[in-house]
């Protein structure tokens, strides 16, 4: 696909317009508004403004009355408890940052359905939104297939206590074969990556990083991976839809590498954030690593519209049209180093109008290797 900034869905009147637009009006009217890149911020490593090293920064949600945000960390309850952060980010007029780190106000403990923290490796958190209307979170854990449990959908107080799980289809849940290896369900580390509520919050849509084992391969140089796009009723907590959502490939053929560490670097792509802009459509994060060279992050216009349903289909035979989706933004395009981009939220609105993203890079507690926690801010005009 051509690399070129193309447009995102702006103003609340231009959101109405194109829900009643067919795909292909949706698509030729985007190309007249652009995305463009503001300003980045990278935090000083080894911060700990609560105790336990920041990092692992893995989704982000901003709300608008309180001008703060809400971030969580992947740590599997290893470096501290499973958590997440209220912050602000200071952000100028320009849209620029005007500090050289977040302020944290606040980090809040994720506990486990006995109401103590997760224990170690009892959970991978990846991605957070607030509740529409409510001061509750909702955020996903991957789980963890090498040890076949379960990833979920889990809705928490402000204070990190459980209200309930969205049950999640059991495809989803990692089975093992014979030789006690998983054979469907969930891939390690590729599960709900992301989520994101409906614009009129009564859906809660949650998606996976990479295809589910019964469903195809991993994202490789030769062809894409078929990432399921989960819908529930936020109020019954009922599975309301699936769909597909077709990753890219990886963009070349790029040898594995063995970083300082002797930990052996293959390249990789993914889904990692999905955020509703209208009733059917929604922006999506596509990451993929190049060891030796960094990572290729593209923000991608994609809808239900026009896409198979699939919901409650425990295994994919190819037959399905995944959504259709469009290219917006490149950080190629920028000069800027995106890093490990793994969520985005809208962020505030500008003097002159014009609104903005807010996206995160999540470091992986390596700053020896080079990963930092990062964020970026977009222009949408």
């Amino acid at each position: 696909m051509q690399r070129r900034t193309l447009a995102l869905l702006v103003t609340p009147p231009l959101l109405l317009a194109l829900g009643a637009c067919s795909t292909a009006e949706s698509a030729t009217r985007m190309d007249d508004l652009a995305v463009t890149h503001i300003d980045t911020m990278q935090v000083a490593d080894g911060l700990s403004p609560f105790g336990p090293a920041l990092g692992g920064i893995s989704g982000i949600d901003y709300d608008e009355d309180t001008r703060s945000y809400v971030a969580v960390s992947d740590d599997r309850s290893e470096k501290g408890p499973a958590r997440s952060y209220a912050m602000t980010l200071g952000l100028g007029p320009d849209g620029a940052f005007a500090a050289d780190a977040p302020t944290f106000t606040e980090m809040t403990t994720l506990l486990a359905a006995d109401g103590q923290p997760y224990p170690k490796k009892g959970v991978d958190p990846e991605s957070i939104r607030r509740v529409p209307g409510s001061t509750d979170i909702v955020y996903t854990s991957e789980g963890d297939a090498s040890k076949l449990l379960a990833p979920f959908v889990r809705r928490a107080t402000v204070d990190g206590t459980l209200v309930r799980d969205y049950p999640v289809p059991a495809h989803y849940t990692p089975v093992a074969g014979p030789d006690g290896a998983p054979v469907s369900g969930v891939r390690n580390n590729l599960a709900f990556e992301g989520v994101t509520f409906s614009v009129d919050g009564s859906r809660i849509v949650a998606l996976t990083e990479n295809s589910l084992l019964q469903d195809g391969s991993i994202a490789t140089s030769a062809t894409g991976t078929d990432s399921r796009v989960l819908m529930f009723d936020n109020a019954s907590g009922d599975v309301v839809d699936e769909f597909v959502y077709r990753v890219d490939a990886i963009s070349g053929d790029y040898p594995d590498v063995v970083d300082s560490t002797g930990w052996t670097l293959k390249a990789d792509r993914g889904a990692t954030e999905i955020l509703a802009v209208d009733d059917d459509e929604y922006l999506v994060i596509e990451r993929g690593a190049v060891p030796g060279k960094g990572n290729e992050v593209q923000i991608f216009w994609t809808t239900t519209a026009g896409a198979t349903p699939v919901t409650g289909r425990e295994k994919l035979d190819g037959t399905e049209t995944p959504m259709p989706k469009r290219l917006l933004f490149d950080f190629v395009d920028t000069g800027a180093n995106p890093d490990n981009v793994e969520g985005i939220t809208w962020g505030p609105t500008l003097d002159d109008g014009t609104r903005t993203l807010v996206l995160c890079a999540d470091d992986n507690f390596n700053p020896d290797g080079g990963q930092h926690t990062m964020f970026h801010v977009l222009a949408v005009r």
